[in-house]
């Protein structure tokens, strides 16, 4: 497995607030405060998403960016990256990944409700065994995901993942597009800035 690569582009979109996971069993951090310093509180249920973008299959294509998973937390493990977020706070990342792009089978940008960008990852039955696995044994963490050399996303999780969709919360609709469009190798290419 390769070790995270977190000096080019690191930027998270409202870490806390924004970059929310819709599947079941999700919630925030305990104490982790939104952009309205409020304390995020779990969602009972999973809002709707539209989806008005094509499903991408997962397939070898040495134009696709890498997408990988990986479990962090907000207080500092033995061995784990400490990962500076903007405008402040801290992530510290495992350094072995959880999932990659191999693990998918297909990949779609959604919008929420307000507009707002979800990428969802369609994982195989690999894939979501690793992933049940990680966060069973290592409960009330976050998966970052990152696309590329971007963390587009940290959100927390309440229960061991038994979904084989994931929707990240990434920030705009375009974001998630991008995002999609760049790991299933179809024009990908993000903008010089990253997402």
């Amino acid at each position: 497995m390769r070790k995270p690569n977190f000096q080019i582009n690191i930027r998270m979109k409202a870490l806390t607030g924004a970059a929310l996971m819709v599947l079941a069993g999700c919630q925030a951090v305990p104490g982790a405060k939104n952009a309205g310093n409020e304390t995020a509180a779990a969602a009972p249920e999973r809002p709707q998403m539209q989806t008005t973008h094509p499903r991408h299959v997962i397939a070898e294509n040495r134009q696709a960016l890498d997408l990988r998973l990986f479990l962090a937390d907000t207080q500092p493990r033995p061995g784990w990256t400490p990962v500076s977020l903007k405008p402040s706070g801290m992530l510290y990342v495992r350094p072995d990944e959880v999932i990659g792009r191999d693990d998918l089978i297909g990949i779609q940008a959604a919008t929420d409700q307000k507009g707002e960008g979800i990428l969802v990852l369609i994982l195989g039955d690999e894939g979501l065994r690793k992933l049940r696995a990680a966060t069973a044994a290592n409960p009330g963490l976050r998966l970052a995901l990152v696309v590329g050399h971007t963390m587009l996303a940290a959100p927390g999780y309440a229960a061991p993942i038994s979904q084989q969709q994931l929707a990240f919360g990434v920030g705009s609709a375009r974001n998630a597009e991008l995002a999609a469009r760049s790991v299933a190798g179809v024009d990908a290419a993000p903008p010089a800035g990253g997402f």
